[in-house]
């Protein structure tokens, strides 16, 4: 009998085992995130020794020497930070020309990696030679400054009346094992570095609050711009036409001065509303309210309702997985919150048997002018007007991104959701918004990025933000250069955890496809 051609027992349901996905030393050590840590890593040790490197290497075989312009040091600075990727790019050539059998210089991988290479080293020593032409203009003009960076570690002229206090000494720092002197010297009490610090807090906390607050309402307005009531659909017509099209900055003042005017000027005369905790005073001033601060025993509780956060996600994420894999209800609230509040009570016990209770109530005092500094919690009217003012105005564009990206869904998927038995409520939150959410994320993302950009209004009307505490240093100091670039690296950092938060929502989000 001959044997069978085709083989018709498979059983092609079955699933195959997954292939042996093992990473060995080379993969690990070519992760794209490790290679772009390392690359930082050399870039900074690169700036950090260049003066050494200059006098070892490059003196020594009269490439350079203490007459040399500023372009040929910043060309040969710029070599020295690119040398490792021109010896990869050169590596990885010669390899292609083996298996290729073609000259490596007419590859054209090879051809646009050397351009890059080229494209670095020009760009680094540009700006190496701006940065140094611009401090021996100031050295040798009219006002023999230098750009110093030192300058960080003096004392702050101006009292901030905003946020932690920059002279108030800070314990931790006793505690740190490498470079303990340098950060005594600069994070002591009542220095720029302090003050910057401190108007970094409030520029965070500001944006945060109000990040959170614009997306909530702009998320409300967007889905009042498509609702069937005629009322509702106008006035949030209304609210979007008006505040897309006005300048931020006037709505600003429009917002800062309505609180002057409205609210009572004298802390003695402010609005007193009694809470669970104590009484809030409402005044121009701002809001007084009383304030659960950490005691000595909290890092305890802290450590383990971090534990039960950790636990609850990835309970979260396998009840989701078994619940595409047998159906059955996820039931994700209740495992994340048994884990979270599960750990964060036994860290609570734990804490207050071992250090006392880790939470302290902190009510605001009413001195004979004004509430006592430092007690209780305060939000100033500086720090409201500024929040409402970024919440309006951003919502405003949340809104219209929220609409475009609702009518986006298909309208047969509204109307199979409806047959399905669905309320236009479930319809909206299960099946709509969802979907929505692949096209919503990146201009969002955007909008996310306006407003953390858009708090450096604050200036404005007085907030002790990190933009006007980094003007008021440069003002008093003369080291402008200094401020702004602390400053620019500063915004600079935070759009990019903005941006890559949003990128890792918006991968989770898309569609996955083979």
């Amino acid at each position: 009998m001959e044997p069978e051609v085709f083989v018709t027992t498979a059983d092609l349901g079955a699933k195959r085992p997954p292939p042996n996905q093992r990473t060995g030393i080379r993969e690990l050590l070519l992760h794209p995130m490790l290679l772009r840590a390392a690359a930082v890593l050399y870039f900074l040790l690169v700036f950090t020794l260049w003066p050494t490197i200059r006098e070892q290497i490059f003196y020594p075989i009269n490439l350079l020497s203490d007459s040399s312009s500023n372009w040929a040091t910043g060309l040969g600075l710029g070599l020295m930070a690119a040398l490792p990727f021109a010896l990869i790019v050169f590596l990885n050539g010669i390899r292609d020309q083996q298996r290729l059998t073609i000259p490596f210089y007419r590859n054209i991988i090879f051809i646009r990696d050397i351009i890059q290479v080229v494209f670095l080293i020009v760009i680094l020593g540009t700006a190496y030679s701006l940065i140094q032409n611009l401090n021996d203009n100031f050295r040798e003009g009219a006002s023999g400054l230098v750009i110093n960076f030192n300058v960080l570690e003096r004392d702050y002229p101006v009292a901030i009346t905003e946020g932690p206090d920059f002279e108030k000494e800070l314990s931790w720092v006793q505690d740190v094992p490498i470079a303990q002197e340098t950060f005594e010297t600069y994070l002591r009490p009542g220095t720029y570095t302090r003050a910057l610090m401190s108007g970094l807090s409030n520029t965070l906390r500001a944006v945060s609050i109000a990040l959170v607050l614009a997306t909530i309402f702009g998320v409300f307005i967007g889905i009042g711009l498509l609702s069937g009531n005629w009322l509702v659909r106008t006035v949030s017509s209304i609210y979007v036409e008006i505040f897309r099209n006005t300048p931020l900055l006037v709505q600003l003042f429009f917002v800062y001065s309505s609180l002057r005017l409205v609210l009572p000027t004298q802390p003695r005369d402010a609005h007193q509303i009694p809470t669970p905790l104590g009484k809030m005073y409402i005044s121009a001033r701002g809001i007084n309210y009383p304030a659960i601060l950490t005691t000595d025993s909290f890092p305890v509780m802290g450590v383990l309702a971090t534990i039960g956060l950790i636990g609850g996600i990835y309970w979260w994420r396998k009840r989701l997985q078994l619940q595409d894999e047998t159906g059955k209800p996820a039931n994700t609230l209740t495992y994340f919150s048994i884990a979270f509040l599960g750990m964060s009570l036994l860290g609570l016990a734990l804490a207050t048997v071992f250090g006392g209770f880790p939470f302290e109530l902190e009510a605001p005092v009413l001195g004979r002018f004004n509430f006592e500094r430092n007690i209780g919690g305060l939000y100033t009217s500086e720090f409201i007007g500024l929040v409402v003012a970024l919440v309006l105005y951003t919502a405003a564009f949340i809104a219209d991104i929220v609409r475009a990206g609702i009518q986006s869904v298909p309208k047969g998927q509204i109307e199979a959701a409806r047959a399905a038995g669905l309320s236009g409520g479930q319809t909206l939150r299960m099946i709509v918004l969802p979907q929505a959410m692949r096209l919503i994320i990146p201009p969002l993302t955007n909008q996310y990025l306006n407003l953390s950009k858009n708090s450096s209004l604050a200036i404005s009307i007085g907030f002790y933000d990190l933009f006007n505490v980094g003007t008021i240093a440069s003002n008093q100091s003369g080291q402008v250069v200094v401020f702004f670039v602390v400053m620019m690296l500063t915004y600079l950092a935070m759009s990019l955890i903005i941006s890559f938060v949003m990128n890792f929502v918006n991968r989770g989000l898309r569609l996955k496809s083979r």
